[in-house]
């Protein structure tokens, strides 16, 4: 419909948003539910806020068939059990009986196949997900049911491609979904959601969702502390202290599965050279990037979502060691200049000059090169900055072959089909020249057993450590704080908004 509140929202644009959640406590039949209310920021002013809210939105009003545990392992949703067949071939999904859509009507085994089609001919689909391209036909096998057939052996691979929100496409182009909370209207100031009163979870104490829109961060804390809101959805690294040292709300934190990256371009000399890409990776503190860009909250990168449960925690990273940098520079041919040779352009000897691509509109993107910068001049390497905003032009040069080197956040979300996505050679992410992990991401992709999956995944860790494709930095401990008012469920490892439907008013908060 063309004037339709999805449409409308997909239109706006976010700064920084804010969340608010009405909640009702239990009340008889026929009696208005008494309300309060908690606003939530998500997003920041950069070009990612739009694309975070919309995630957002979509994250509270779908439901996939299945989704990704803390742990990687595959949990149920929409999809009550799957079979994938001994050969690897076909997948069998079966699909829950009590699920309705927001306008009553029943999940039904022919919505799947529906979406599942849509999105694997969607080009945008397949490239986040290149599992979906195996997949040669789906078979409706009755209302709760369907078979998956593929053109390859990639059965248990496919399995993390199936996190696709399943919906109900109208013939007039209206889309209806399943999720906890049902999308009423939405501006580029104020998107609003309501509870979802036939969620097949149970109904949520929650009667109302608010997405708001700041100027700032900075801006949606002060408003938090006039209690004008009660979550602030990303915590600043800079203001954690501050924030956890308020009495009146709680900070809830987990290890967010993005990790930043010195990715090098392999075929471009002299990157094309795994001794010298290993000799960099020697050189750079990872450390101190942590703990001077994100004060020490965080975890060191192995390149690799390390607690998933194909790599058991198993950690393959560099050390700091300048020595062993400088010598293996040196073994290639690039030795540090004498004092009587030619400067640097920035003023200083060095062996090697190269450019890295820095997104601008990120925000510890220009802190972490700055670091590594410095951390580089030690052993007479020059790394200049050629900054400019992240998802447009560094990702339009990305795609090309004219670059050396770029600063990017890799989000895994602890889906094994974006491993793929992200090193397969054939993949259009970006053009790195690396394809010496292609044969263990081909074993990958065709793991019929667990063992299978587990083995080929540590051998295409086992491949990034030793070829040094990028220098991997550091994850991000991602924080959200809440206010006390609130009883939110914490799992280990889980986001606090994947159980916001959960929430419950502490009544007794107030007298504490």
């Amino acid at each position: 419909m063309r004037g339709s509140p999805a449409r409308r929202w997909r239109r706006g644009t976010a700064a920084v948003a804010t969340l608010v959640v009405a909640l009702g406590t239990a009340c008889g039949a026929g009696d208005s539910p008494q309300q309060s209310e908690v606003v939530l920021s998500v997003g920041f002013p950069d070009a990612g806020g739009a694309n975070s809210l919309n995630q957002l939105v979509l994250q509270l009003t779908s439901d996939s068939l299945i989704r990704t545990g803390p742990d990687g392992r595959i949990e149920e949703m929409l999809a009550s059990d799957w079979l994938v067949d001994p050969d690897g071939t076909a997948v069998t999904v079966t699909l829950r009986r009590d699920v309705t859509f927001h306008d009553g009507s029943p999940l039904t085994a022919n919505d799947v196949k529906t979406t599942l089609d849509q999105a694997r001919q969607s080009a945008y689909r397949v490239g986040r997900d290149p599992l979906l391209s195996d997949i040669e036909s789906i078979k409706v096998m009755g209302l709760d049911q369907v078979r998956i057939a593929l053109s390859r052996p990639s059965g248990q691979m496919l399995l993390f491609a199936l996190g696709i929100h399943i919906v109900n496409q109208r013939e007039e182009g209206e889309t209806i979904r399943s999720g906890p909370f049902i999308l009423e209207s939405g501006t580029a100031e104020e998107t609003i959601l309501r509870v979802n009163p036939n969620y097949y979870q149970g109904r949520s104490d929650i009667d109302t969702v608010r997405i708001k829109t700041f100027s700032s961060v900075r801006n949606a804390w002060a408003a938090m502390m006039r209690s004008e809101i009660d979550v602030l959805f990303n915590v600043p690294v800079g203001a954690r202290q501050f924030v956890e040292a308020d009495p009146s709300v709680r900070v809830f934190s987990r290890d967010s599965p993005t990790a930043y990256a010195l990715l090098f371009n392999t075929s471009r000399p002299p990157f094309d050279d795994p001794r010298v890409r290993v000799a960099l990776s020697y050189a750079v503190d990872r450390d101190a990037v942590r703990d001077r860009t994100f004060r020490g909250r965080g975890t060191i990168s192995s390149g690799l979502w390390t607690s998933h449960w194909v790599y058991g925690g198993r950690e393959l990273i560099y050390g700091y060691d300048p020595q062993i940098a400088d010598r293996l520079l040196s073994e290639v041919g690039l030795s540090l200049p004498t004092e009587t040779q030619a400067a640097g352009i920035e003023g200083f000897p060095n062996r090697l000059r190269f450019e890295t691509l820095v997104g601008l509109d990120v925000a510890p993107m220009e802190r972490i090169a700055l670091i590594m910068q410095q951390q580089l001049r030690q052993i007479g390497v020059d790394m200049a900055i050629d900054a400019k905003p992240l998802f447009d032009d560094v990702g339009e040069q990305l795609r090309g072959d004219d670059w050396d080197a770029a600063l990017v956040p890799l989000n895994t979300a602890r889906n094994l089909s974006r491993l793929y996505a992200f090193w397969h050679s054939s993949q259009p992410l970006f053009d790195a020249g690396f394809n010496e992990a292609d044969d263990a991401l081909e074993r990958l992709r065709s793991s019929v057993t667990e063992e299978e999956v587990r083995d080929s995944a540590g051998a295409f860790q086992q491949t990034l450590f030793d070829l040094a494709p990028a220098i991997f930095l550091t994850g991000l401990d991602q924080a959200r704080a809440v206010s006390r008012r609130f009883i939110v469920p914490d799992e280990p490892g889980r986001d606090i908004i994947e159980t916001l439907r959960r929430w419950k008013v502490d009544e007794g908060w107030s007298t504490k």
